[in-house]
């Protein structure tokens, strides 16, 4: 069973972040909230996403899987407007789900969770980690865009870089320590990661002001963010690309 009420903006949230990565998403409801776990089509970058109960105006769920199209839920967000309170329910029977928006209704096929990839998050712990404000991400991402196709980012006791080279260009953003919530390495780090990928999970954390980077050599990059007002969590992983010699 599943039955809950959720703000538009919430909903929203959580649509943009999941639609980075994949087009169908595994819901896994419990009576504590949701879980979603996602693997983009190149296995290139996954998502691990907890939504708590506490982030609903009203929730009532028991174990269940719910296979959902993210597209057809973003034309359910087209129909609702800021402040919105939108009802979801899953009718197991009919496997549909249901939402109502106002006056309307939408009954929605699911997809069957069987189909959807289940992946199993790898254990990433890298060595370094840097809390750092989303404003200044972005700027660096607005920068790096027409250099190249690839960043790379570096952890030093002192300071967090962003760097991007083409051709002939480069871009660097450098924040220093101050510039920093919160800054935790022992020895320089540093990995390379496909821009596009990189730039897509940024731009998706609408609400966060800050993220927190988990950075090490050649490790996956792992960055945590928060949702729903603080209700609910996720984290994107990211793999590497290998620096050529």
């Amino acid at each position: 069973m599943f039955k809950a009420r959720i703000r538009m903006e919430i909903l929203r949230e959580l649509v943009e972040v999941i639609s980075t990565l994949v087009s169908e998403v595994k819901l896994s409801v419990s009576k504590d909230g949701i879980d979603v776990k996602a693997v983009d089509p190149s296995h290139v970058a996954m998502l691990v996403l907890k939504l708590n109960k506490g982030a609903f105006e009203e929730f009532t769920g028991e174990p269940t899987e719910i296979g959902i199209d993210v597209e057809k839920l973003k034309e359910v967000l087209r129909l609702s407007k800021p402040g919105d309170v939108l009802d979801l329910q899953f009718d197991g029977g009919k496997n549909r789900l249901v939402l109502k928006v106002g006056k309307l209704t939408r009954h929605m096929a699911i997809v069957d969770p069987a189909g959807i990839t289940d992946p199993k998050v790898p254990n990433v712990s890298p060595p370094g980690l840097a809390v750092v404000k989303m404003d200044d991400l972005r700027q660096g991402i607005r920068g790096s865009e027409s250099i190249s196709d690839h960043v790379t980012l570096t952890l030093e006791p002192e300071s967090f870089t962003m760097h991007s080279e083409g051709e002939t260009d480069r871009v660097d953003l450098s924040l220093p320590k101050a510039a920093l919530s919160k800054l935790e390495v022992k020895e320089p780090v540093k990995s390379m990661y496909p821009l596009d990928f990189f730039s897509s999970m940024v731009k998706s954390i609408t609400t966060s002001p800050e993220v927190t980077l988990h950075l090490g050599n050649e490790y996956p990059l792992k960055i945590e963010f928060t949702v729903a007002d603080g209700k609910g969590e996720g984290r994107f992983l990211l793999a590497p690309r290998v620096e050529e010699d």
